[in-house]
């Protein structure tokens, strides 16, 4: 009897628990239904306008006002242009200022590939930008443009870089990272590249040493890193890069072919067919 009367008082216990937990429920419920209509009636609205004016008043007299913009991570990009993008004022409301109206007008600037904007109150703006890294200079009809990672160009034909590669080509740009990474498994090689320069929107011919008068080597249109690998193999056995050539041709799996001021030499084997 003393187990069964137990069970009984567990059911009444759990019966008194959830109407308790059913009224604060619907008391809940009514609360935020009941503030939702206050707010959309006429008495809410007058509460709300009178809200606002004394967030504004708070900042008035904290002094929350736009005094200092900040930028970080600024190297290509010009200040003149985030000033003209971010178009704020000094001792406007800090609050006033939208972050993502502002973030986004600032990554229309053709260096700038993120941004964050941040308030630091009470009185500064902070603006950090992660700008694009060119990898190679496109000239085409007398303009140079800069080309980021992935094959885009950046808008600024009038910023002057240095130490990358000078690309030409109708199709060169969405074609040059692909060239760099290859080039870039062959240090001895790469540092040697001034300029590339698609063929017939097929292959590359490289320039090496002096983009006017250098070493042209003319890659293939397919697997251009079995051939940089062959003409790695051939400068380590015969410093073939430090001879007085003017055309290197490695356009065929097996062979190499040499120009120099002299005619065409005799077709050299690649490692690989010497071993058959």
């Amino acid at each position: 009897m003393k187990n069964k009367k137990t069970a009984t008082d567990k059911k009444t216990k759990k019966k008194v628990f959830s109407r308790k937990r059913l009224f604060s429920l619907l008391f809940l419920a009514a609360l935020i239904g009941g503030g939702a209509w206050f707010f959309t009636s006429p008495d809410g609205s007058i509460m709300l306008e009178k809200g606002k004016e004394v967030v504004a008043m708070i900042q008035d007299k904290s002094n929350l006002k736009l005094d200092q913009v900040n930028v970080e991570g600024r190297i290509r990009t010009k200040i003149e242009d985030i000033n003209a993008a971010v178009q704020v004022e000094q001792g406007m409301p800090i609050f006033d200022v939208d972050l993502n109206a502002q973030k986004e007008k600032i990554k229309q600037l053709p260096w700038v590939e993120d941004v964050l904007i941040e308030r630091r109150l009470p009185n500064q703006l902070l603006i950090r930008l992660k700008e694009k890294t060119p990898i190679a200079i496109w000239q085409n009809h007398k303009k140079y443009w800069p080309i980021d990672a992935e094959g885009k160009t950046i808008a600024d034909d009038k910023t002057v870089i240095s130490n990358v590669l000078l690309v030409v080509g109708e199709d060169a740009p969405q074609h040059a990272p692909q060239l760099i990474e290859e080039l870039n498994k062959y240090p001895v090689i790469a540092k040697r590249v001034l300029s590339a320069t698609r063929v017939g929107k097929r292959r590359w011919d490289l320039y090496l040493n002096d983009v006017e008068n250098g070493l042209v080597v003319r890659l293939p249109e397919t697997d251009i890193a079995s051939a940089l690998k062959r003409l790695q193999e051939f400068h380590e056995t015969g410093q073939i890069l430090e001879r007085d050539l003017n055309v290197i041709d490695l356009k065929l799996p097996d062979r190499l072919i040499v120009r120099s001021e002299a005619g065409v030499s005799a077709p050299k084997k690649t490692t690989e067919e010497k071993k058959k």
